[in-house]
């Protein structure tokens, strides 16, 4: 994509994997769920164990706590989702709706496990790029596949939640990503032109989204999915984390 002859004045970040490393918080909080949810169908934690182990590397999560790109936490392709979590229930002879159920229900009790796992983690980083953004007269959107509850959780604990100024969750109005109607709801309420907005994100549905938008700069990160073979396709550039973003000429132009 060539540079736009718009100033960038919003800029969309996904959450989960964008504005932090998704393992550092998720893989325990995943771990923990599993764990407990084949204890509560009455499964032999011994027995078991390659079962569990298994399902953390489907969610996306490998026996050494990192990221899987082909995990199905970094997917909205409901066919692959349903097709590949059927395989492993017939695989390991798991009753796949039951688990399922269960599973949901862990992750959704999980939320105060997750709170006091972000207490022991810095956001400096995030709180003074967030500040940087704002003194430019950024307009901040948080579009994310968590619920709104979980979402205001994270945004709180990491001390952003006052300089975000649209807010989109799985429990919102607008059509889940990569439809791009979310980023036309920002667009919208802040009178901004696509092409005057960047997109941060980790997974190709965040770089199709931000295609369909037609955004004006888009930026991946390789903090959550890691699959920097897929996201090169579609962003403009590639950074390790969000850290580089306050160094990145075309947010914050020099002279």
């Amino acid at each position: 994509m060539t540079q736009n002859e718009y100033n960038l004045k919003g800029i969309v970040f996904d959450k989960d994997g964008t504005l932090f490393d998704y393992a550092h918080v998720w893989a325990e909080v995943l771990s923990e769920a599993i764990t407990t949810a084949f204890a509560e169908m009455g499964k032999d934690k011994r027995k078991h164990q390659r079962a569990q182990q298994a399902m953390l590397r489907l969610m996306g999560i490998d026996d050494e706590g990192n990221t899987l790109a082909k995990g199905l936490v970094f997917t909205h392709k409901k066919r692959v989702i349903i097709k590949r979590y059927l395989l492993y229930c017939l695989r390991y002879r798991i009753k796949p709706i039951k688990a399922f159920r269960v599973y949901l229900q862990n992750i959704k009790n999980s939320e105060a496990l997750v709170g006091e796992r972000l207490k022991d983690l810095d956001f400096s980083m995030q709180q003074r790029l967030f500040e940087k953004l704002k003194e430019n007269g950024y307009r901040i959107a948080i579009i994310t596949s968590d619920t709104e509850s979980s979402s205001k959780t994270f945004l709180s604990q990491m001390g952003l939640d006052h300089m975000v100024d649209f807010l989109s969750t799985r429990d919102s109005k607008y059509h889940k990503k990569p439809h791009p109607q979310a980023f036309e709801a920002f667009c919208s309420r802040f009178s901004l032109d696509s092409e005057e907005v960047a997109m941060v994100g980790d997974t190709e549905t965040d770089m199709r989204m931000a295609k369909k938008a037609k955004a004006g700069y888009t930026i991946a990160v390789l903090s959550g999915s890691n699959d920097k073979r897929v996201l090169k396709r579609y962003a403009d550039v590639i950074y390790s984390d969000i850290s580089s973003l306050s160094e990145d000429t075309r947010l914050f132009p020099v002279g």
